[in-house]
């Protein structure tokens, strides 16, 4: 029977605190005018200045950039485009398409509004921002596009830009797996398979990844993707076992950053982008959570992050 690798449903952005105004946060109001290109934006909420930082109501925002917002609890999904952005309030990390970033600002609750940093949501988003002290005013700017969206006035060219992007992607399943692998000639014979996931979102996509004994004997790691609109198989990377670093070699790799075998929750070895194979690490320890990511062949650390639990 083959084994398969659970992917848990875990959310890489759980917060580690729900902050609201209720909990006696320090912020003040901005007293500012935020215009996009031109036009004065009018917020349920007005917008605050906390730790330094002008927030505002993520939804205004958001929709007024062309963009959608969606609660997936405890998540916040923005999506324009093909740019996906997921956050959590409370906390500071967040994945723009599937890449971990950190906010210098965490989202915070106030009045029921969820608020974000406007300089954070409206760059990752593609605009431009910027500050007059004089007038204490925030100017965004964008294509002309989404002042058409905001007037209703939805052009072609509109449906043309947000054409959605469906779900995540995913490897076929074991059986078209391995008979593409034979089919294909690239492995003799297979051994097993299982589902990695892509980079650190363990909930989002992933690849299959089979194992088995090439021509000339040796022992292979295939990586194989399907595109979930034409059905095409493909191979994402491919690996020797004797020629990269074996899960003991990086578990001493670790320990010499301090953290030991018991700490670590996921490792695996993935594609980090095509055909570049690297051993991925979740590990915790206390109230933080490391985030590793070590090339499969030489162990250089291409990802080091730590986040708070």
């Amino acid at each position: 029977m083959k084994k398969f690798l659970l992917i848990t449903m875990i959310f890489l952005l759980y917060p580690t605190a729900v902050i609201s105004a209720t909990q006696g946060q320090d912020y003040s109001p901005a007293n500012v005018k935020v215009l996009l290109n031109g036009r004065q934006l009018v917020f349920d909420q007005e917008p605050v200045v906390f730790e330094d930082r002008i927030l505002v109501p993520i939804r205004t925002l958001v929709e007024s950039l062309g963009a959608t917002v969606e609660w997936q609890s405890p998540n916040v999904n923005i999506k324009k485009g093909t740019t996906e952005i997921v956050l959590s309030v409370g906390s500071k990390t967040t994945l723009r398409n599937r890449k971990i970033f950190f906010m210098e600002q965490t989202p915070i609750i106030i009045n029921g509004r969820t608020m974000v940093s406007l300089r954070f949501i409206a760059e990752v988003l593609g605009a431009n921002v910027t500050w007059d002290e004089n007038t204490k005013t925030v100017s965004i700017l964008c294509d002309e596009i989404f002042i058409e969206i905001q007037e209703g006035n939805k052009s072609d060219n509109y449906y043309k830009l947000f054409d959605p992007i469906i779900g995540p992607t995913s490897g076929p399943g074991p059986e078209e797996a391995e008979l593409y692998i034979l089919k294909q000639g690239l492995l003799k014979s297979v051994s097993d398979s299982v589902y990695t996931p892509t980079r650190f979102v363990e909930y989002g996509s992933y690849d299959t990844m089979v194992s088995g004994i090439d021509d000339l004997g040796r022992e292979k790691y295939i990586w194989l993707t399907k595109d979930k609109y034409t059905g095409e198989i493909s191979v994402t990377g491919t690996a020797l076992p004797k020629e990269g670093l074996s899960e003991e070699t990086v578990l001493s790799i670790l320990e010499k950053k301090g953290i030991n075998k018991a700490d670590i929750k996921k490792i695996y070895a993935a594609p980090y982008i095509k055909n570049q194979i690297v051993w991925f690490i979740i590990a915790e320890q206390e109230n933080k959570k490391y985030y590793y990511c070590l090339d499969f062949h030489t162990g250089d650390v291409i990802i080091d992050n730590t986040t708070s639990l």
